[in-house]
């Protein structure tokens, strides 16, 4: 019970903001944007990706060069393919005598490869044809379920007390291992670069010594730079790193990463600032624009077809892919990073909601997200969800079940007490302009349970035709600090709630729908309050908010003959 008051005052605590706060040295949101170089769009294919969901069962070279031409056709500039996790060494097979080759889930796909012509130099070679850089990447942190292999398989060199067998970074064994299969790939492949993913699943060191164990970690990141730069010399041009990390500097602090180190000592060439699983519409990526903007290092924020853990059936449209864009760009994003994309189309072989005519449809919405500020006139469509209700009380996978740490709660809301005149805010961010003439703005609040704004509410009307009384609590809402007139709320009451076909599952629920266009709406964060006006005394518990929607269609002018 403790611990569940703790983390709804912390839900609480984070989803309030009067103002945006930026510490010192944090770049403010920009409506004119300026990316630096030439990368828009980072890719991170799945190690099973290529394999199980766009190959056929007896895939060819050929097929395989289709595929590469797909994605370098949909506006991609680094393609960075899984080639490492605990399970083994996907897409060629190794010569280091404690590395040892996985065909993952797709083993047909191994059948492409003749001698000294593995998938991975073929998938090199044709990415280089369409112009597109190609990068090996590492899960550096993987625990996916089942046995691993090699050292990853050893339990004396496993986290302690972390299932799945995660991979302890403070034993020399590990990071010599690591390296020695760097090292081989920069010695076999064509490869432009590495990219380490620390976000599949987090840890690399025991929790109780994550932090000052932030040295051995950068240790590994110059030892590899250092191999980078010479194997650069001999090409001729700089290779890459790039890193997926956590997605807040306090969860990269608190795991072992020391972000302000590896761009400070120019170790990195891009940061992927990543949640685990979802997109967060409200992450606040300009305290990592801070590090990079002053440095070569550029900057990616990652955006996931998933949204919160208690929907996982439905997958973000390319009216949420733009409004997560806006938001990432106007905080100092240099391009967008993307993981587990392959969602979109993994009903091509699996028994799962999208459909197969997703592939290649899903990619080519890419190509837009490029310069987000170039198809202004399109609509969007915000997202403010509590990423991890339902997960550990709220607990992210980078923190500990039943461990109170504010730094992995994601489940923002307002908690509102059953008593006249309790309140809470909600920050929420929109990187819009809606108050410019001809814009339209609607916010939409759905809350479980039943409950109306502040005025007189009609009754409900049931799927059956037959209507029940009106809603009893009623609420008061406003847009940093003026009030939503109740006239202009319109509130729906589902008769049987909503079920998970139609997204987050609620047994009851209330709809409240208003505009924002005549609210005194901010460029960037903005705040919902709601306040009780009326309780219903038979109802027990407090009211929650913790699901909001912005949608916003630009202006459109007729043109005239």
């Amino acid at each position: 019970m403790k611990l569940a008051k703790a983390l709804a005052s912390a839900a609480l605590t984070t989803a309030i903001a009067a103002e945006t706060v930026l510490a010192q040295g944090v770049p403010r949101l920009s409506s004119a944007p300026k990316p630096r170089g030439d990368v828009r769009i980072v890719y991170t294919s799945d190690h099973a990706n290529i394999g199980n969901y766009l190959m056929t069962s007896s895939p060819t070279a050929e097929e395989l060069r289709r595929v590469i031409d797909v994605h370098a056709g949909s506006g991609i500039d680094i393609f960075a393919q899984t080639v490492f996790q605990k399970h083994g060494v996907g897409w060629f097979w190794p010569e280091h005598p404690d590395h040892e080759h996985w065909s993952g889930l797709n083993a047909a796909f191994d059948k492409i490869g003749k001698p000294g012509n593995p998938p991975l130099k073929i998938a090199i070679d044709q990415s280089h044809k369409r112009g597109m850089k190609f990068l090996a990447t590492f899960r550096m942190a993987d625990r996916h379920s089942g046995p691993g292999k090699g050292l990853a398989n050893r339990k004396d060199l496993q986290i302690p007390g972390v299932r799945d067998g995660g991979m302890d970074y403070t034993h020399a064994e590990v990071r010599d291992w690591v390296f020695g299969l760097v090292d081989e790939i920069l010695r076999r492949f064509d490869v432009d670069g590495l990219e380490f993913d620390y976000c599949r699943w987090m840890h690399v060191f025991p929790r109780s010594t994550a932090r000052k164990n932030h040295p051995i970690m950068t240790q590994l990141l110059r030892r590899v730079r250092q191999r980078l730069d010479a194997e650069s010399k001999k090409r001729g041009r700089r290779l890459m790193l790039g890193t997926r990390v956590p997605q807040t500097l306090a969860e990269c602090g608190a795991l072992g990463y020391d972000i302000a180190t590896w761009v400070r000592e120019g170790l990195v060439d891009y940061i992927a600032p990543s949640d685990f699983f979802f997109t967060n519409f409200n992450a606040r990526f300009e305290e990592f624009a801070a590090l990079t903007r002053s440095s070569h290092c550029m900057l990616f924020p990652t955006v996931h077809p998933k949204t919160c853990w208690q929907d996982q059936d439905h997958f973000m449209s390319p009216e949420n892919y733009r409004a997560a864009a806006r938001n990432l760009y106007a905080a100092g994003a240099d391009g967008i990073s993307l993981f587990n994309y392959m969602y979109h189309w993994v009903g091509r072989s699996l028994d799962y909601p999208p459909g197969p005519a997703m592939y290649p449809l899903a990619l080519a919405w890419l190509r837009e997200f490029r310069d987000p500020w170039r198809h202004g006139e399109r609509p969007r469509h915000y997202l403010f969800y509590p990423l991890y209700a339902g997960h550990w009380n709220g607990i992210s996978p980078g923190g500990v079940p039943d461990v109170f740490d504010p730094t992995f709660i994601k489940n923002d809301r307002i908690v509102l007490k059953r008593q006249v005149g309790s309140s809470g805010e909600y920050r929420f961010r929109v990187c819009e302009e809606l108050r410019q003439p001809g814009s339209l703005a609607e916010m939409v609040v759905t809350i479980p349970g039943i409950a109306g704004a502040d005025k007189q509410a009609p009754p409900r009307i049931q799927r059956n035709g037959s209507f029940k009384p009106p809603a009893k609590d009623k609420l008061a809402f406003y847009v940093n600090g003026t009030v939503v007139t109740p006239r202009t709320i319109k509130v729906s009451w589902p008769s049987r709630g909503r079920s998970k076909q139609y997204g987050r599952p609620f047994q009851t629920c209330s709809i409240f729908m208003f505009p924002l266009t005549g609210l005194p709406t901010v460029f960037g964060d903005n705040v919902l309050k709601a306040r009780v006006v009326a309780i219903d005394e038979q109802r027990k518990g407090p009211i929650i908010i913790d699901q909001l929607e912005v949608t916003v269609v630009p202006p459109w002018k007729r043109s005239m003959k």
